[in-house]
């Protein structure tokens, strides 16, 4: 899924375009009527999270007779095309020859051969964007403190990382680096953080979204990445990938247990054992359920032993 800085990363590619006239329209959008768009000038553009807002006018004048504004929200798999059109790549010609070329959802032509092809999106009409500024970890107005007391709850800090109420923009590049950096099990509970480790965890979220934003790619930062979709983490052991449920959804999660280890939530607290054998690796991992009062999350560890080790697997 595109986050935050991907997203950043295309309205700038479009931002091109502002103070054009859009000549032609296409795509196979159901939910806005291409005619209204032919003739407005694309007047301007706003990121909020992961979703991007376009405005149509008549004029360039804020009194405008006619505004249109356009939500984009790019899904899965979604992306924008800037004077080119997506086709299929030659690895998935290979495995399935008879995939036609994508169609564009929306395409907005504003000269020959100058135009923005978005694909795999959702898009409708709105009347304004409602974007809260203090939960966008883009902007500098996001408010560090309210993200801090959203994260002191009794779930784990992978699915808090993910919620867009409060941390808009953040996916799972962000999260997994997050976590990492701030050396927090995925599926440690927020409820047991200290002040210093939350507040760490919501700086590093904030400072590696706005990092990717200002130096990588649309699709990854350009500084490298830590843990996310790697074999070792920096100090050379060997990293964790399972698809854990977070209980709204399901993502792919890195983690070193080496690194992050899973600490105890109270003394009274239940660890029940089970070997599991997992598909990603196919190897034995014992799966943990941490069990506090009415709350069951599931937990994913790899067993690892060493002289004086003291990980909680």
């Amino acid at each position: 899924m595109p986050e935050g800085p991907t997203v950043k990363k295309w309205a700038t590619m479009a931002g091109q375009f502002l103070g054009r006239k859009v000549l032609r329209t296409g795509g196979n959008t159901k939910r806005v009527d291409l005619q209204i768009l032919q003739g407005l000038y694309f007047s301007d553009i706003q990121v909020h999270g992961k979703e991007m807002f376009m405005k149509f006018a008549s004029d360039s004048s804020e009194q405008s007779s006619v505004q249109v504004w356009l939500r984009y929200h790019f899904g899965m798999w979604g992306t924008l095309r800037v004077n080119e059109l997506k086709t299929i790549s030659n690895s998935t010609l290979y495995r399935a020859r008879y995939i036609q070329d994508p169609k564009p959802r929306l395409v907005l032509s504003f000269g020959e051969e100058e135009f923005l092809a978005f694909y795999g999106c959702s898009v409708q009409q709105v009347d304004a964007p409602l974007l809260d500024n203090e939960n966008d970890v883009l902007r500098d107005s996001f408010n560090i403190e309210k993200s801090s007391s959203f994260l002191r709850q009794e779930k784990p800090v992978c699915h808090l990382l993910l919620d867009q109420r409060q941390f808009a923009g953040v996916g799972n590049i962000v999260k997994n680096e997050a976590l990492y950096s701030a050396r927090l099990h995925p599926m440690q509970l927020g409820s047991t953080l200290s002040s210093e480790k939350i507040l760490e965890l919501v700086e590093a979220a904030g400072n590696i979204a706005k990092k990717w934003a200002k130096d990588g790619t649309p699709y990854s930062p350009l500084a490298g990445l830590n843990i996310y979709c790697k074999k070792t983490c920096p100090l050379g052991h060997k990293v964790q990938r399972e698809m854990l449920d977070h209980g709204e959804f399901t993502r792919i999660t890195y983690w070193c247990s080496w690194c992050q280890p899973l600490q105890p939530t109270a003394p009274s607290t239940e660890f029940a054992e089970q070997v599991q054998v997992t598909e990603t690796s196919g190897e034995k991992s014992p799966k943990t359920w941490l069990s506090e009062g009415s709350s069951k999350w599931p937990v994913v560890i790899l067993k690892e032993t060493s002289p004086g080790s003291n990980l909680y697997a």
